[in-house]
């Protein structure tokens, strides 16, 4: 995994819920006793991309709940969205990457079928100078 995938990883991870390479959530994770669960709402997924030195590429990850109403979900969004800022440089081992919300940084997808899962969909520019 490249330095800009394990900031990502590790930016994205820091909320409190697992964080997932996006089409990559795991089949089981461990549940604390010797048997394995299928992950379920709340986690989130991050595509994870590794863009050319300095290069500026559109990203977006994915913020997950299952639940009635959207009050945790949003909270999440807001936690992240404040993270973020006006930017966020996140450190790596060989320079940084700065992450931007998008013009429109937060949209929710429907999920048919199944209204207990709510999908917040958040866009960013990402700029790695690191490699």
């Amino acid at each position: 995994m490249t330095n800009t995938m394990k900031a990502l990883y590790g930016f994205f991870g820091s909320f409190g819920i697992p964080a997932y390479a996006e089409n990559d959530v795991p089949d089981t994770v461990p549940d604390g006793a010797a048997d394995k669960v299928k992950p379920t709402p709340p986690y989130i997924t991050v595509q994870l991309v590794s863009p050319n030195w300095r290069a500026a590429v559109p990203i977006f990850a994915r913020v997950w709940y299952r639940s009635d109403g959207y009050e945790a979900i949003n909270a999440k969004v807001d936690a992240i969205a404040d993270a973020i800022g006006e930017g966020v440089g996140i450190p790596t081992p060989t320079g940084a990457v700065y992450l931007y919300k998008g013009d429109t940084f937060a949209q929710y997808q429907d999920m048919a079928g199944d209204p207990t899962l709510k999908c917040a969909y958040l866009s960013m520019t990402m700029q790695a100078i690191t490699t």
